[in-house]
């Protein structure tokens, strides 16, 4: 299971949009938005700090972007506020795959408004340092 996979089901378990990763009717994606449902949101990687070789901590950088209405951007940032207040600061908790979320530490103060998608639906970001512990066979647990 990918550590997107773990984020979404983690997501979903907090009650944040529904993850269906066989089927088009969910709310919750990876790592693209679909051309629908309007209302929707999706999670991605992006980089994050040099890992040790030693230590079995990793620290990716995960967004959530999440889109609206063409007409009403308030669900979009919405959505976006509430998985900023539901992850930063969550932890010590270890995932549907195995993964051990030590932290999740929201990057800036909040969601982060991005403008119009190409059907002037409107879409915010958050971001988030998480700190992962991950069984790697070259690492010690």
């Amino acid at each position: 299971m990918t550590l997107l996979e773990e984020l979404a089901l983690l997501l979903e378990e907090l009650g944040l949009g529904t993850y269906k990763p066989d089927d088009v009717n969910g709310t919750i994606f990876f790592p693209a938005l679909p051309d629908s449902p309007d209302t929707c949101m999706a999670i991605a990687r992006y980089g994050g700090t040099e890992s040790s070789s030693r230590d079995p901590f990793d620290e990716p950088r995960i967004q959530t972007r999440h889109r609206g209405t063409a007409t009403d951007a308030r669900s979009a940032e919405a959505s976006a506020q509430a998985t900023y207040d539901a992850l930063h600061g969550l932890g010590m908790r270890t995932l549907a795959g195995g993964t051990e979320l030590q932290l999740a530490i929201g990057i800036g103060s909040g969601p982060e408004y991005m403008g119009r998608d190409e059907n002037r639906r409107h879409e915010y970001v958050t971001n988030f340092r998480v700190e992962v512990q991950r069984p790697l066979l070259s690492r010690p647990q």
